[in-house]
Parts: C-alpha cells; structure tokens; sequence
C-alpha cells in the first residue's frame, strides 16, 4: 500500500500542493499524512503516525525526499530503519527518483544518499544567504524583519497610558496592541531622581548596575530581581508589579533558555519578541533571543511542557490542560 507524507516548515505554508501530487499519484487522501513542522524537529506528529501504521511491504510516498528531515544523518537513519521493517520510501519530484523498497538496486540507495546530502546543503546555504543579507542591510541602517503594524497615534496613546500608571493589561485592552508589540515598541521609563535636590546641569547621568539575571521573585516584591530597581511613588508599584508578574524567556547562541523576569527599566527593546499564551486563558512568558521567528524552538517548547503545558497541538498552560 502506498502511504503519503507532506509537510511544510510553519503553520503559515500550505499543504495543499504536495497533497495534490500524492493524489495524483495515487495515494488515498486518506493516508497522507500531514505535518506543520520544521525538519530540525523529532517532534512531528503526523510522520510518528505514519511510522507507526506503516507494514511490511508498504511503500511511503513523499514530493522530495527533504520533507523526511533536513539532515543527512536523520533522512538516512529514517529510510534505514523502515528499510529493516520492509517499508520503502519513494520520491514524486526530486530530478533523482528513488525507489528504497527494491534491496536489488544499488543505484537507489546511491541517489537517497546523494539526494539527502543535497538537502542538507540548500538548508545551510540558504541560512547563510539569508544572515549574510541582514548584515548588509543592518550595516546600511536599513531595518530588518517584518514591517511594523504600530502607527505613531497607538504608540503615543500607549506611552501616555504607561506614564499615567495604566499596567500592561489595561494598556493591552485600551490599544489592542498585543504585550509583545508594546515591549519592542515602547521606550523605556525615565528613571525616577534618588534625590530630592536635581543634580548639576555638567553632572553625569546616574546609571544602574545590573545585578546577576534570575527569573525568582525577590523577597521585596519591589525589587526587579535584573536589575534592582525599585520604584519610590505609589503610582509606579502597579505597573511595576505587572511587569514584575511576566516570566521572560531569553534564548542563548547555544539554543539554552534562561529565564529573566524585567521591570520597565530594563526589558529589552528594538528586538524580536514572541508572545506564548495559552490558548484559554491568555497568560503565557515572552520569548526573545537567537532562533525566534514564526517557530518556537525546541528549547521553549520544553521549558512549557516541564511546566505542564500541553504542546501537541494547540499550547495550553497547565491550569487548564
């Protein structure tokens, strides 16, 4: 039996192209298999279905054979272990076909390999292509990633909102901006003077040193556990607090996530920032640093389902998972 397999990199493709080629093919629509998922990930369930329900003498249909996996190693490993069960792979439009369910073909298992081989390095060169060209267009002062949807009027009622004490939720609600867009577009507060006197006009700018980065709630709920600071008016506490409550997931070079938690004098700003929240109830941490894009990594989607949250299909927290 023939056995279908599609898959496109984010939720934001469509499937709908390889589904009509296995069609035509001949595969039953209702054995393709379909993933929303990067290659990079084991995670894809749609191609553990597959394999699961695979027997000895069917054969797995796929467009090219990089919807497999985007490693040489892991294609190869794949088609390895399904070759040991009798389970063949075929490819519909790579310009070699291949065809592992026939053992007496040597030629077929030269092409998996080479065909694998090729995938791998489109991948990587494309990733070059593409870091290459925001650091032409970063050193030209041109800016980088997707336009920005926030007009001057949303950001000024917002910054207004802010300096009248309103906390990040009511800001949310009154603007429709979403947290993440607030956070990357929002300048950061003025600092509050440490003295009563103003300083003279050739003095230098106070700084704050920044302590140690830690996601823990000191015992002062007051005191942003990043930076230290601790607001003086009682105007301040509440949007202070709020930002206090949000968990921050910044991701290292190395794919690491550490977790951060920021009072308005030291979240970052002018980066990319994803907003995780629960499908139910809306709460979720922000995601921030190497990697971040229309995926979450592998990294974050870890740290949600050691906190209980359910992943597989749609992300919902653990209070109503």
């Amino acid at each position: 039996m023939d056995l279908g397999y599609a898959r496109v990199s984010t939720t934001k493709q469509d499937l709908e192209r390889q589904i009509d080629a296995l069609t035509t093919a001949g595969v039953d629509p209702a054995r393709i298999y379909v993933d929303k998922k990067s290659g990079a990930t084991t995670d894809r369930p749609g191609l553990t279905a597959l394999i699961r329900y695979a027997r000895e003498g069917d054969v797995i249909v796929v467009h090219t054979l990089d919807r497999l996996g985007r490693t040489v190693r892991d294609t190869l490993n794949l088609i390895h272990d399904l070759h040991e069960r009798g389970v063949g792979v075929r490819n519909l439009a790579d310009p070699i076909r291949i065809d592992s369910s026939d053992p007496d073909d040597p030629m077929a298992q030269l092409a998996v390999v080479l065909l694998a081989l090729f995938g791998q390095m489109e991948r990587t060169y494309s990733l070059e292509r593409a870091a290459h060209a925001r650091a032409v267009a970063t050193a030209k002062g041109r800016r980088i990633g997707r336009p920005s949807v926030v007009s001057e009027a949303q950001l000024a009622y917002a910054t207004a909102l802010r300096d009248a004490g309103a906390t990040v939720a009511e800001i949310v609600a009154k603007t429709g901006l979403t947290r993440s867009t607030l956070y990357r577009h929002l300048p950061p507060r003025a600092a509050d003077p440490l003295v009563a006197a103003a300083p003279p006009a050739s003095a230098p700018t106070p700084t704050v040193t920044t302590l140690p980065d830690t996601a823990a709630r000191p015992e002062d709920r007051l005191e942003c556990p990043t930076c230290g600071y601790r607001p003086s008016t009682r105007r301040e506490m509440i949007p202070h607090l709020d930002d206090l409550d949000t968990i921050w997931l910044h991701i290292d070079g190395h794919g690491q996530v550490r977790e951060r938690r920021h009072c308005a004098q030291c979240q970052p700003h002018g980066v990319e920032i994803v907003e995780v929240g629960c499908r139910r109830c809306g709460t979720g941490p922000l995601v921030t640093g190497a990697g971040v894009g229309d995926e979450l990594p592998a990294a974050v989607l870890r740290w949600l389902e050691q906190r209980g949250w359910d992943t597989a299909a749609d992300l919902v927290c653990g209070n109503h998972g």
